[in-house]
């Protein structure tokens, strides 16, 4: 609808300048905010205020030690706008169970511990850190080690419920690949002169009512060859990379590249039916399965985690890009862009994209060393949350011994089983009249993500901004219609490139790391 709008004549055009001018207020203002901010990130940013402000003498310490802060961080807030009150609160209710109730209860009890590095110091003595993954397996787990299990459980329980919950479609689909196939091979043997009765039989199974008719002509399609050839060198590149580069075996590379593929299914669909994609679950599960792969083989702790790293990031990015690319075909479909075109497009813009991503990479790791050598420094500007876990799921599926809390896989059973029964009722009971009450039920790939991202302020945000949007489309509906998505994707964009800059300004030594204020931080640093 909105590039529909955009490229509208008439009314549509007027709409559609007054939505650039939104996205781009809102993307200025968010970069502003977001480069300023380096600079008194104590006030601008980061809230830490009930317990300095209350001159270090109060209970907001404890608040403070489990991560309950407000986070002024338009990206979320605008994410907030667009996920909508219920997987945003599905998000508050996973933190307030980890972060709130279960994370305390676990320490009480003497299942979990924290560290405390700055007892020492009369103000923050009490200080305590409940997220770190280091040294697993030697010590008492962290909670945040702890949840990190159930919450990659109750996202693969989820996605794959929603998955077998649509077998008939899963079926249709690979009716449907079948004899689109045989239909191929068919046409092909026909314009030889050949007629093979299996072929003939096999390819008129399809009846014409069971499908959508595709609006494009056969001049239009993709022809099989180009993309055929393009997987078949990619497969090749990414074995003969994995093997130079980090010495992986080529069986190793094929098996990660298979589970890409499966992932990649189960993403696809999953997004399709319930407009939620499990890649985490799909990457969590990746590494599972070749930590047993890699296990037993004589390869050292550091190279058997390297492998699993990297052969969990095949499979995990083989299944993020194919469900990108599906979803922009998609789109392209219902605007019945001609698919050779779109495919040519988007060739174009991946050429681009193997460039412009490495390069803000190296920038970022330049201007914030930490965040690649975590041990080498006291504390950090990004907390990088999702590297955290999957270095703790390498280390973890990598030692002799799995070690997980046994705690922690009951919980974790616990969880996972209610997310299937939740699919299950919400499949074959909530129908009907009873279909009203499925708005009610939480998002349990929200609440996992939460178990797994300890950052409480990133729930706080996204309610923020999906309560604005609630209001906001109650009071004006109209006024929503044209400017809540604009100003959301200029919100989420704008701090994007505002964070860009501001490893731009690390850089060059300019930055608020150099010339700004750390008022109103835990020990001067946010």
């Amino acid at each position: 609808m909105t590039i529909r709008s955009m490229h509208a004549v008439g009314t549509g055009a007027s709409e559609a300048v007054k939505k650039l001018k939104a996205l781009g207020i809102a993307f200025a203002a968010s970069m502003v905010q977001r480069i300023v901010s380096n600079y008194c990130i104590g006030i601008l940013y980061d809230w830490h205020w009930f317990f300095i402000w209350g001159k270090y003498n109060n209970a907001a310490i404890h608040g403070e030690n489990w991560g309950w802060i407000i986070e002024w961080t338009p990206a979320f807030i605008g994410s907030g706008m667009l996920i909508g009150l219920n997987v945003a609160w599905s998000m508050m209710a996973g933190t307030i169970i980890a972060w709130g109730i279960g994370g305390p209860l676990l320490v009480h009890y003497g299942e979990c511990i924290g560290i405390r590095s700055y007892e020492d110091d009369p103000q923050w003595a009490l200080y305590t850190n409940f997220q770190s993954l280091g040294q697993i397996g030697k010590r008492t787990p962290s909670p945040r080690y702890w949840f990190l299990w159930p919450g990659v459980m109750i996202m693969v329980c989820a996605s794959m419920a929603e998955l077998f919950i649509q077998y008939k479609t899963i079926f249709f689909g690979f009716k449907t690949a079948y004899t689109n196939i045989m239909g191929g091979i068919n046409g092909q043997l026909k314009k030889r002169g050949k007629n093979v009765a299996f072929f003939e039989k096999q390819s008129a199974h399809q009846s014409r009512e069971d499908h959508v008719e595709d609006f494009a002509t056969p001049e239009q399609q993709v022809n099989g060859w180009l993309w055929s050839i393009g997987l078949i060198v990619t497969l090749i590149v990414t074995c003969v990379i994995a093997a130079v580069q980090f010495q992986m075996n080529v069986g190793v590379s094929i098996l990660a590249s298979v589970l890409g593929f499966l992932f990649a299914f189960l993403c696809i669909q999953c997004s399709g039916a319930t407009d939620t994609t499990p890649l985490t679950a799909a990457a969590k599960a990746s590494q599972l399965v070749m930590g047993g792969v890699t296990s037993g083989h004589g390869y050292t702790v550091k190279h058997a985690q390297t492998l699993n790293l990297i052969a969990g990031g095949i499979a995990s990015g083989a299944a993020d890009m194919s469900t990108s690319l599906v979803s922009d075909f998609r789109v392209g479909f219902l605007l019945r862009t001609p698919p050779n075109l779109q495919f040519i497009a988007q060739a174009v813009g991946t050429f681009i994209a193997v460039f412009l991503p490495p390069g803000i990479f190296i920038v970022f790791m330049a201007a914030y060393p930490c965040l690649i050598h975590p041990d080498d420094y006291e504390t950090c500007p990004f907390s990088a949350p999702s590297v955290t876990a999957w270095r703790a799921v390498a280390e973890a599926v990598t030692l002799p011994e799995l070690p997980i809390p046994r705690s922690s896989v009951i919980f974790a059973c616990v969880m996972g089983g209610a997310s299937i029964v939740q699919v299950i009722v919400r499949h074959f009971y909530l129908v009907g009249p009873r279909e009203k009450w499925r708005r009610f039920l939480p998002n349990w790939m929200a609440m996992a993500i939460s178990f797994v991202i300890p950052q409480t302020y990133y729930a706080i945000a996204a309610v923020m901004g999906a309560t604005v949007s609630h209001f906001w489309a109650k009071r004006n509906p109209e006024n929503f219609r044209v400017y809540m998505y604009a100003v959301a994707a200029g919100m989420i964009a704008g701090e994007g490139l505002g964070g860009f800059v501001g490893a731009c300004l690390e850089l060059g030594g300019v930055s608020g790391s150099t010339y700004g204020s750390g008022i109103a931080c835990p020990l001067g640093s946010c």
